[in-house]
């Protein structure tokens, strides 16, 4: 008898702190495969002072949350500027891509393991990418890792895509309850360090339940912006 995946649909909004602008959303699903395997696919849509960036992305972690597979797609003010597929596997990452600015790219990539993960720049895929953080060593504990494949280096996600890799990491800040929209959530705070991108200081609440939900980010700087979780949908016995 077919019995549908369970499946968690979400949707964040990034809302400017000053006024509460919404200058993007995120459409998300993930689904869970019988051998735990999950699938995210995101759908984001952004305009932030010069940037009008739209990105679909399909990002799978097996059972241990290291990366499978990815693809990506990018448009920039409304044209299509870049496209890529990506694979991982026993410490090498794969790209099959094309971008209006590099053409055509296949790529071979040594890669340390374990991943902390492959940033798809959804910030749901954010959340993913504290799931193997040893979060038994308490709050204050810090942790970086030295090569981290992302598919750009622009804040939004706007070029490539292809495999970059840059390093980063997280302080445990310790759990929190955070209400938003969406609910009321026990989650552990995370503080990102060590961004080679020159990314702003940047904060993210991460749901303890299992799922690594992104359910809270607030990042200063030039973005000054809230990213809040505004709905969440429970199917087939997620």
């Amino acid at each position: 008898m077919f019995q549908p995946l369970p499946r968690l649909i979400g949707r964040i909004d990034y809302l400017a702190n000053a006024d509460r602008r919404c200058w993007g959303v995120e459409d998300w699903s993930i689904t869970r495969a019988p051998g735990g395997e999950r699938t995210l696919t995101a759908h984001c849509e952004m305009r932030l002072n010069d940037d009008w960036v739209i990105r679909d992305s399909t990002l799978t972690v097996d059972a241990s949350w290291q990366p499978v597979d990815a693809y990506v797609r990018i448009l920039n003010h409304g044209q299509l500027t870049g496209t890529g597929w990506f694979r991982f596997h026993n410490g090498v990452g794969e790209g099959e891509s094309w971008t209006e600015r590099e053409g055509r790219l296949s790529q071979r990539v040594e890669l340390p393991v374990p991943l902390r993960g492959f940033g798809i720049h959804a910030v749901q895929a954010d959340g993913w990418l504290s799931a193997i953080f040893p979060f038994d060593r308490g709050p204050g504990h810090k942790q970086r890792w030295p090569k981290n494949p992302i598919h750009s280096l622009h804040h939004l996600g706007a070029t490539g895509p292809f495999i970059h890799t840059s390093s980063s990491g997280f302080e445990y800040l310790g759990e929190e309850e955070v209400a938003v929209p969406a609910g009321m959530f026990r989650c552990r705070r995370l503080r990102w360090i060590g961004m080679t991108n020159n990314h702003p200081a940047y904060d993210m609440w991460v749901t303890m339940d299992g799922d690594c939900l992104y359910a809270l980010g607030v990042v200063e700087g030039y973005m000054d912006s809230r990213f809040e979780l505004a709905s969440l949908t429970r199917e087939n016995g997620a």
